[in-house]
């Protein structure tokens, strides 16, 4: 199960920009991108009510970058199933959202980050 997010004309204009990049750069412009998403991922994530832990935030994990430049960013095995019943609910909780509600609030802070670092590897 996974969750998409359409950025339209955004998403292709940058995915064009990227392809377009040497590996290098783009890999440690890709990498600097996701931590970037992987933070605010982390700060979003709820809070268990009846303890006060935050019992996902240590396993937000930043994958490699791919050759079109993607980055998967998300919880890593242990914590992936409980990420997605407490962001997409289940029979008796809603779901809080808050995957979709990051990626909308941080898309264009990542693009910018994405991009000054593609400026920089390419002395822009």
């Amino acid at each position: 199960m996974s969750v998409m997010i359409d950025l339209g004309d955004l998403e292709r204009n940058v995915a064009q920009t990227i392809a377009d990049v040497e590996g290098k750069i783009r890999r440690k412009a890709g990498k600097s991108a996701g931590f970037k998403l992987g933070e605010a991922l982390e700060a979003n994530t709820p809070v268990d009510a009846s303890t006060g832990k935050i019992l996902l935030e240590e396993t937000v994990t930043v994958g490699a970058v791919q050759d079109n430049g993607d980055v998967d960013v998300g919880y890593g095995r242990g914590a992936y199933f409980r990420a997605h019943v407490v962001n997409m609910g289940s029979e008796f909780q809603s779901g809080q959202h808050f995957i979709e509600k990051t990626v909308d609030t941080e898309a264009e802070t990542v693009m910018q980050e994405y991009m000054e670092q593609l400026k920089g590897g390419l002395g822009l």
